[in-house]
């Protein structure tokens, strides 16, 4: 927890720290947990506490935070929450802090008169947003949904055939809507034991990410630019539905994933490493489809990735759809005539979606919007993307 406030992502965190056995399981539904749920947890401490929570030792206030959590929500019994704690403050110091933490947890109760937007999970000005563009009751309906671990989607190699029983894991549930693609019963897992995974018959994807990918029609035979590819996930979903692909990402082990992940699924991907920010590089201007996933506040992933909700202040969004603007700007520029940009960003937000699509269209007349789509507020548990496909005048 220390680690996710110095800018760490979760998972990342928990997979440096090695927890093992049934240790790592509680690790990570705590951790996963505290994240999802800190309003609240939040709001439980402060009657509790003299001074704010952020006035506090980092490691006193993840204490805190994951022994309230575990005292509110998990099964545990409240003496041996309060013991764990207390330990925990023990081993990682300050040791002074114990008696505090003793304190505060044996005290510790479901928090009152919480505010909305505590009491749904998100920063203030996140639910005010949501609330205005979406309504309370679905604004409401998100959150609560956002609080919970997300579903797994299992996106079959050949999306025109249906995984064979020896290729599928237990209890999938195919999308009518998406080619191969299956929702899992499962929330977490470690998939690599499920069946068909050594064989390469499948891969873990977003129901929304595909969607996304899918903003490219009739993909046989195209030459498309993955420009921002890894993990991989988009540029093996093209893959899968013909389409020859370039996967361009600007840090090398990333991009190793991608081969990695191409290799178990036998399927074909060139790979580049490239900064987009020193222009175009060696690329040609001919690519059927370009393919622009661009870097985003991620604020639509707040299931799997419950730590950006914290994370992300309003300023946020205003300078990275700068960022977005200028590297759409330059991705597009390999776009052949007649051929297709299409733009994504795992986040709701208008700022970093159609305004940077408005924006663009604006500056670069030789360019139309054919078809745009958004999965905000999320229906069957996916992450909240948009995306839009442009048409490159001939």
């Amino acid at each position: 927890m220390i680690a996710v406030e110095e800018g760490a992502h979760l998972d990342q965190a928990l997979v440096a720290a090695s927890v093992a056995g049934a240790d790592r399981d509680l690790a990570w539904f705590l951790a996963y947990g505290v994240t999802r749920r800190r309003g609240e947890v939040d709001a439980a401490l402060r009657p509790r506490l003299t001074r704010p929570l952020t006035g506090l030792d980092p490691a006193v206030r993840a204490v805190l935070r994951l022994g309230a959590f575990e005292r509110l929500f998990a099964r545990t019994r409240p003496h041996a929450a309060v013991h764990q704690a207390v330990e925990v403050m023990k081993a990682i110091g300050p040791k002074r802090a114990s008696g505090l933490v003793n304190a505060v947890m044996r005290r510790v109760g479901p928090a009152k008169n919480l505010r909305e937007a505590e009491s749904h999970n998100l920063p203030d000005w996140l639910w005010e947003r949501w609330v205005e563009r979406y309504g309370a009751e679905a604004a409401a309906a998100w959150a609560t949904e956002a609080a919970e671990p997300p579903p797994l989607f299992v996106v079959a190699r050949d999306p025109e055939q249906p995984l064979a029983a020896e290729e599928r894991p237990d209890e999938l549930a195919p999308l009518p809507a998406l080619a191969g693609v299956y929702r899992s019963g499962a929330s977490s897992a470690r998939v690599e034991s499920w069946r068909g995974y050594e064989a390469g018959a499948w891969w873990i994807q977003d129901a929304a990410a595909v969607q996304m990918a899918d903003l490219v029609q009739e993909a046989k035979g195209l030459h498309i630019l993955d420009a921002f590819a890894a993990p991989g996930a988009k540029a093996f979903r093209l893959v899968s539905r013909g389409a020859r692909v370039h996967a361009v990402d600007r840090d090398e082990d990333r991009l190793a994933k991608v081969r990695e992940g191409a290799a178990r699924l036998n399927l074909s991907v060139e790979t580049t490493c490239h900064d987009w920010t020193s222009g175009t590089g060696a690329l040609s201007p001919d690519y059927d489809v370009v393919l622009a996933d661009a870097p985003c506040t991620a604020l639509g992933t707040l299931r799997r990735h419950p730590e950006v909700r914290w994370r992300r202040q309003p300023a946020d969004l205003e300078h990275l759809a700068k960022r977005q603007r200028s590297l759409l700007a330059t991705v597009s520029q390999l776009v052949r005539p007649g051929g297709a940009l299409v733009y994504a960003v795992c986040s709701p937000e208008p700022e970093e979606g159609a305004e940077v699509i408005a924006d663009f269209v604006a500056a670069h007349p030789m360019f139309r919007v054919e078809a745009t789509r958004e999965t905000a507020p999320p229906t069957q548990g996916e992450d909240a993307h948009f995306g839009c496909r442009l048409r490159r005048a001939t």
